[in-house]
C-alpha cells in the first residue's frame, strides 16, 4: 500500500471529523451520526511523519461529544503502551476500546502540556478516570474540547444525586471588577453575566517569567466571557520548614520553586491555570502549562494542610469523589488563592 487519504493527511495536529470519510479506518465500525454530535476529534499517534506508513492505524483516539454522551475510542496498542488492563475479546475484535460517560458526570479535567509532551485527564463523579495523550503542538484542539465539555455539561446535574434547574453555588468574590467596565455583549443571560467584565490581566502581572501563564489565562477568559478572576500569585522560592542543615544546603544548590497560578470561576466551573507541577526543584526554566477545570457542584469537601516539606506552602485538597484521593493544589499560605479554594465547597 503506497498511499491513502488518511496517510496523506497525517501529522501531529488534532483534526475535527466533519464527514464519514474523515473517520480513521480503525474506528469506522463505531456508529456515528455526525448530525447529532457537537464535536468529533481524531488524535494522531505520537510518531513522526517519517515513521508512519500507509498501512498503519495512524490515530490513537476518536473523541465524540454529544448532548448525552462523551465517548473516547482508543487504539488497543495505545492502551498497552500506557499500561492499561488487557483488552476484552470484544475489544480485540474491534481493535479499540470505548470509554463513555455522560458529559454531566464529568467533574474535573486537567490539560497539561510540556513542550511536545501533553495529556488530558478526565474524572467522572463515580471515580472513573481517563487519560488522552497527545502532541503538545495540538493543544488548541484539546482546549476547544475542554470548552465544549463545559458547555455540554448538564447544568441540572448537581453531582450529589439530586437535580436542580437553578444555577451553581454563589460566586466567591474576593476581587472587585474595575469601575465603569462593561459586561461582555457575548455573555449568555445569567446572574453572573450581568456583572461587569474583569479588566484584561496585564501580561507582567506574574512577573516576566510567567508572561506565558498570564497569556494562557487571558486566552481562556477571552473564550469564556463569564469567567471572573479571583486570585493570582507569582512564583516564589520556598525552603524546607525543618531546620535540617543538609537540606538547606541542598536547596541552596537546587532551589525549590512554588509556581505561580491564576484562579478564576464562573457560575458552574472553577479554573486554575498553572504549571505541570505546583512545586519543582532546580534552576531550569519551566515552560509547561496546565489548566485544571473543576465542576463546582461536584466539590464535596475542601481541606487545607501545611505542606509536609516546605514552609509557607499550603496543600489544598478538593474531594470530588467519595473515597477518592482528591485534587491537590499547592498555594502560598495565607494567599487569596488559598482563601478562594477553601471557599469553593
Amino acid at each position: 500500500m503506497t498511499s491513502t487519504a488518511e496517510y496523506d493527511a497525517f501529522g501531529p495536529w488534532i483534526d475535527e471529523v466533519r464527514s464519514p470519510q474523515d473517520v480513521p479506518r480503525l474506528f469506522r465500525a463505531h456508529p456515528l451520526d455526525l448530525d447529532a454530535v457537537h464535536l468529533v476529534l481524531k488524535v494522531p499517534r505520537n510518531i513522526s511523519r517519517r515513521d508512519a506508513t500507509a498501512d498503519m492505524d495512524l490515530y490513537d483516539h476518536l473523541i465524540v461529544l454529544a448532548d448525552d454522551e462523551l465517548s473516547v475510542l482508543t487504539r488497543l496498542d495505545a492502551l498497552t503502551d500506557a499500561g492499561e488492563p488487557p483488552a476484552s475479546v470484544y475489544d480485540q475484535a474491534l481493535g479499540y476500546r470505548t470509554w463513555s460517560s455522560r458529559p454531566g458526570d464529568v467533574v474535573a479535567l486537567r490539560d497539561v502540556t510540556s513542550m511536545l509532551d501533553a495529556r488530558l485527564d478526565l474524572l467522572t463523579q463515580d471515580g472513573r478516570a481517563l487519560t488522552v495523550r497527545y502532541n503538545g503542538s495540538a493543544a488548541e484542539g484539546v482546549q476547544r474540547l475542554v470548552d465544549a465539555i463545559r458547555t455540554t455539561h448538564d447544568g441540572g446535574s448537581r453531582h450529589d444525586g439530586s437535580t436542580s434547574d437553578g444555577a451553581g453555588a454563589a460566586p466567591v468574590a474576593l476581587t472587585k471588577p474595575a469601575a465603569g467596565s462593561r459586561p461582555s455583549p457575548y455573555s449568555p443571560a445569567s446572574s453572573m453575566s450581568a456583572r461587569p467584565a474583569d479588566p484584561p490581566l496585564a501580561p507582567s502581572a506574574l512577573g516576566l517569567d510567567d508572561v506565558g501563564l498570564v497569556h494562557s489565562y487571558r486566552e481562556v477568559a477571552r473564550r469564556l466571557p463569564d469567567l471572573r478572576l479571583l486570585a493570582l500569585h507569582p512564583r516564589r522560592r520556598v525552603r524546607p520548614a525543618a531546620s535540617d542543615a543538609v537540606a538547606h544546603v541542598l536547596h541552596a544548590v537546587s532551589p525549590a520553586t512554588l509556581h505561580g497560578a491564576v484562579v478564576g470561576q464562573d457560575e458552574r466551573w472553577l479554573e486554575v491555570l498553572g504549571r505541570r507541577t505546583w512545586l519543582t526543584r532546580g534552576r531550569a526554566p519551566d515552560h509547561s502549562r496546565s489548566r485544571l477545570t473543576i465542576a463546582r457542584s461536584a466539590i464535596r469537601d475542601v481541606r487545607a494542610a501545611p505542606h509536609p516539606v516546605y514552609g509557607g506552602v499550603t496543600q489544598v485538597t478538593l474531594t470530588l469523589v467519595l473515597g477518592g484521593p482528591g485534587v491537590e493544589v499547592a498555594v502560598p499560605t495565607g494567599s487569596d488563592a488559598e482563601r478562594v479554594l477553601l471557599a469553593a465547597r
